[in-house]
């Protein structure tokens, strides 16, 4: 770490906990925070969301005790940058965690930092090789269990992103969620508020959920039905090990006084676009998560929240309901609290900037092919690739692609009518926004590809230049 990453950093902190000293005065107890997120989890395959399928039971019965966000994006389709993003609230473009295998810098003050400075006893039980320590996520964390052993697991890699996997890679939801519940019965202090992070790994492929739920909705004619049907099974048991992590909150007299946050760093393809598996492309499928608050003590329930939101507003809006202060750092989440509490609405047209990384080929990159064994057949993902969400518009700019592309979500939710033409000034606006974005991130606007002679005259007779 620099000198001026070591200061601020140090700056940050020290702010904090002089903030934190001087309202602990008189104030009430804190409460606790549950934070679970479910890997490769598409909103639109959860019974919250309305899938045809119950796949999600006990988190159906938490929405309806809580608020559901309609409208909640990852920024990224990948594990790692998308957990970088929802413990600093910053993009991947700004903490520069873009591919997984990469670490999160010292520098960047995280939410468990925030919280155990605040007096928090801090504790995680993640699911996957992907969030190890090593890759920086532990920063904050007095407990962080990422022990995976091998007759835990359900994927065998001695390698992954150019790191020795020395033990298991992953291991399934329950027994994630035995060792999250022995961490409450028997490490929590309970003098103290808790913040506990529970990351699930199932839903993530290969689709093989245990025997006492592989047939739980047969019936598929196909073989991407078959997979689907494997994929959802595994949800659904993770909705199990969800629902014995929250009867155990419910036992230890915890439930009311924990605020709960549930959501997913991601969803999964499930060949929409020709492809079955995520970090790809900047589409709904992939940047759609669920994304479900709970406190029983002082939010009221039953809330369905219509204004997109992104997972980097996890940071400013925890911290704003348990009444702490983000001193000294650099947030670019933005608190849905008020929200929550009923005061307020969010802001519609909220801009929300999606992020596909360069894979430095043209077709899928090896370590893909090498944790799923499956080979992406016609997918490209030559160069970067951005989305914009604005409102009902979604904007995707694609180097290598002919044109970029506008899509009315409001009106074609699953992304397949290409508005660019048809609304050349939209296009324009939000390519112009993009572009100042990415600017401020010292990102070079890609080019995507010469427009037609059509859209360009188009385009001069509503005043914008060649």
């Amino acid at each position: 770490m620099s000198r001026t990453g070591a200061q601020l950093r140090l700056g940050a902190l020290l702010a904090l906990a002089a903030l934190a000293l001087l309202a602990s005065c008189g104030e009430k107890p804190a409460p606790n925070v549950l934070l679970v997120v479910v890997d490769t989890l598409r909103a639109d395959h959860t019974s919250v969301y309305g899938y045809e399928r119950d796949t999600t039971p006990r988190l159906r019965d938490v929405a309806l005790q809580g608020s559901v966000f309609e409208q909640a994006y990852a920024p990224v389709g990948l594990t790692g940058p998308t957990h970088a993003s929802l413990f600093t609230s910053l993009h991947p473009l700004s903490h520069g965690v873009v591919r997984n295998g990469q670490s999160l810098g010292s520098e960047y003050v995280t939410l468990a930092e925030y919280l155990q400075v605040r007096g928090y006893q801090t504790a995680a039980v993640v699911s996957s090789f992907v969030l190890a320590r090593k890759f920086g996520l532990a920063q904050g964390f007095g407990f962080y269990d990422d022990e995976f052993l091998p007759s835990e697991a359900t994927v065998e890699l001695a390698e992954w992103e150019g790191h020795a996997v020395r033990e298991g890679f992953d291991r399934r939801a329950d027994h994630t969620r035995r060792r999250a519940v022995e961490w409450l019965r028997e490490r929590r202090d309970p003098e103290r508020p808790f913040f506990l992070f529970v990351h699930f790994f199932d839903p993530h492929s290969p689709y093989e959920p245990p025997a006492r739920n592989a047939g739980r909705f047969d019936g598929a004619e196909d073989e991407v039905e078959r997979e689907v049907a494997a994929y959802d099974a595994e949800i659904a048991f993770t909705d199990a090990a969800i629902a014995e992590l929250l009867d155990a909150l419910d036992e230890l007299g915890l439930a009311d006084d924990t605020l709960l946050v549930v959501t997913a760093d991601h969803g999964e393809g499930l060949m929409q676009r020709g492809y079955m598996l995520h970090g790809l492309s900047v589409h709904e499928e992939e940047l759609r998560v669920p994304l479900i608050v709970r406190w029983p003590a002082a939010l009221p329930a039953g809330q369905r929240v219509p204004e997109p939101v992104s997972i980097q507003d996890l940071v400013p809006s925890i911290a704003e309901l348990v009444a702490i202060a983000r001193a000294g750092g650099v947030s670019e989440g933005r608190s849905f609290a008020a929200a929550l509490r009923g005061e307020s609405s969010l802001d519609p047209e909220r801009p929300l900037y999606l992020f596909r990384r360069d894979f430095g080929s043209d077709a899928v990159s090896p370590e893909v092919v090498a944790e799923t064994g499956r080979e992406q057949a016609g997918v490209s993902v030559a160069g970067p690739q951005y989305g914009l969400r604005a409102g009902s518009w979604k904007y995707v700019l694609a180097p290598r692609e002919a044109a970029p592309a506008l899509f009315d979500l409001e009106s074609d939710p699953l992304e397949l009518e290409n508005l660019a033409r048809r609304e050349p000034e939209t296009a324009e606006r939000l390519r112009q926004q993009l572009d100042a974005w990415l600017s401020a991130r010292g990102q070079p606007m890609p080019g995507a590809g010469e427009p037609s002679a059509e859209d360009r005259a188009g385009l001069r007779a509503l005043g914008y230049g060649d």
